[in-house]
């Protein structure tokens, strides 16, 4: 898979609330509510606002992907903005065969104020920007050396340009999160943290001579660059572990057909 990682941190919003809304809308727009069930910090975002952004990605596009302790996972969802971001950060690390060494996947849709605390700034979570991984192992609090989540799935990720949580300390460390934002200002980074942003970086998904022949395809509804439904559907060569087969540019192998075909296939009940 080839994508501009240089482009997408170089469009990236600063961690601010200002710059989120400007970058991400408010989810606390027009039509918003209070959630009382959830607990004060929590609210129910403007439906228009989740309707134009919220975009689910669905477990097929994942490889490999944790399971979630909270219930039956049918996806990821994400803001339209970060999806496609998410989705080649997640099958690069799938390549790199560091997407093994996860236990769980924690949640990325949380509408409400950080620290779950209704007097600070919304999450990063609120504007569907953020994601946590093994939380169990790395809560709030947890220092740098005692997190147990693995530390070159952590590095890719910051490679790419994720923002994780693990940098910061005290109480707001937090070993399970990564957003997407600029770093916050006045953390310790990691020398390789936006690494992607230097052309010469080798983040591309080369083909392998080792991968084995295809054993079956991804199937999914296609979609255009911002992320809305084109009508058609694609389908994406794998291997026999639900790696995307590439060619020799390192672009996926897919094939694009109509409604009609994927009636024929059974895609479309």
């Amino acid at each position: 898979m080839n994508f501009d990682f240089a482009a997408a941190i170089a469009a990236r919003p600063a961690s601010d609330t200002a710059s989120l809304i400007r970058h991400y809308g408010n989810p606390k727009g027009p039509g918003w509510s209070a959630a009382p069930g959830s607990g004060p910090s929590w609210f129910n975002p403007s439906p228009t606002w989740k309707r134009q952004n919220a975009v689910l990605i669905p477990l097929a596009q994942l490889p490999g992907f944790p399971p979630c302790p909270y219930g039956k996972l049918r996806g990821v969802t994400m803001h339209r903005l970060v999806a496609p971001i998410f989705l080649a950060t997640w099958l690069l690390t799938h390549e790199r065969g560091q997407t093994r060494h996860l236990r769980t996947f924690d949640g990325s849709a949380a509408y409400r104020h950080m620290g779950h605390n209704p007097r600070r700034d919304l999450s990063v979570h609120a504007f569907l920007a953020a994601v946590d991984f093994d939380a169990v192992w790395n809560g709030y609090g947890v220092p740098l050396e005692r997190m147990q989540i693995d530390k070159e799935f952590v590095r890719t990720w910051e490679e790419c340009g994720w923002t994780w949580g693990g940098r910061w300390t005290g109480e707001f460390a937090d070993g399970m999160h990564f957003q997407w934002t600029d770093p916050v200002p006045g953390v310790r980074l990691a020398e390789w943290q936006d690494a992607a942003r230097h052309p010469t970086t080798p983040l591309i998904v080369k083909p392998r001579p080792e991968v084995p022949l295809s054993q079956g395809y991804l199937y999914g509804p296609a979609r255009s660059p911002d992320m809305a439904p084109t009508g058609d559907w694609v389908s994406i060569a794998v291997d026999g572990s639900g790696v995307p087969l590439v060619d020799a540019q390192g672009h996926a192998r897919t094939v694009v057909f109509d409604e009609a075909r994927a009636r024929a296939k059974g895609l479309v009940k």
